[in-house]
């Protein structure tokens, strides 16, 4: 329990980090790829005696590779254009969609038996969605976020689909960590880092914190890692959670502070992806 709540805590921190890079320090999403995948790995490969680092003579080692690569680009790109106009905690609120697309692709794939309760707490999450998406019409605009949301969700679940598919062949922290060298290789020239601190609102201040912050997120990885091995039930709590803390600390802050409708969606969503993680494990 201890694990799984600090992997909570590494990962709320830098979700609320990539908000502080996109909206403070005004990062693009060329320079948030970077920063995300150049950090992450200044702060893995300490972590390497700790991780799983199997690989295996396999021709589709790299094809995952690369598709890891390419499913991450999606994923920090698409939130650095999506955080511009949204909270942290809405963007995890809609990332609970994959919850619902998981379980249908299970459903139809391996034939799972269809759940009214499941069913109708996909309902109540999708209301809470619709509630936060009418609140914020006003400082959303939906039509420019609508194509990077599902790119930036069709990332999410790639990622999971290929790290699924992935196992037994090349570890997901390997996996992970070619993926972000070329990641970070492949986005050097456009992200030109050499001149963020001079262009940037933070200056080298906003660097250095965001480059902190990967890790928490390299942790979290391990982390992560570990809290699958003990419990499935544990790992599947983690996302609904920092769902929560997000909420919670976003209360503290009168720019992110959900209020009326906002307020009754964001408990609605968090009532719906908990119900529905805890049927699922039932």
């Amino acid at each position: 329990m201890l694990l799984m709540l600090a992997v909570v805590g590494l990962y709320t921190i830098t979700s609320l980090n990539d908000k502080y890079a996109v909206s403070k320090a005004k990062y693009n999403g060329s320079q948030l790829t970077f920063f995300m995948a150049a950090g992450t790995v200044l702060f893995l490969l300490p972590l390497l005696p700790f991780a799983d680092t199997t690989i295996t003579a396999n021709w589709l080692a790299p094809v995952f590779v690369l598709l890891i690569a390419l499913s991450k680009y999606l994923e920090f790109d698409m939130s650095a254009k999506i955080l511009e106009y949204m909270s942290a905690f809405e963007l995890k609120a809609w990332v609970g969609i994959l919850l619902f697309v998981s379980y249908f692709t299970d459903v139809i794939i391996y034939s799972q038996t269809i759940s009214i309760v499941k069913l109708l707490f996909i309902a109540l999450t999708m209301a809470g969605l619709v509630m936060i998406a009418v609140s914020g019409r006003e400082k959303v605009n939906y039509k420019k976020i609508a194509l990077p949301m599902v790119l930036y969700l069709a990332a999410r679940f790639i990622y999971g689909f290929v790290m699924n598919a992935a196992e037994g062949i090349i570890s997901s922290t390997m996996t992970l960590l070619f993926a972000l060298i070329v990641l970070a290789l492949v986005m050097l020239p456009s992200a030109k880092p050499w001149t963020v601190a001079k262009n940037s609102p933070e200056g080298m201040k906003g660097v250095i914190i965001v480059l902190l912050c990967k890790l928490p997120n390299a942790l979290g990885l391990l982390g992560e890692n570990a809290v699958a091995a003990e419990s499935l039930t544990n790992f599947a709590f983690i996302p609904p959670m920092i769902l929560i803390v997000i909420f919670i600390v976003g209360l503290f802050s009168k720019s992110t502070r959900p209020t009326g409708l906002n307020l009754v969606g964001s408990i609605v969503c968090i009532i719906g992806i908990l119900g529905f993680q805890v049927v699922g494990m039932i």
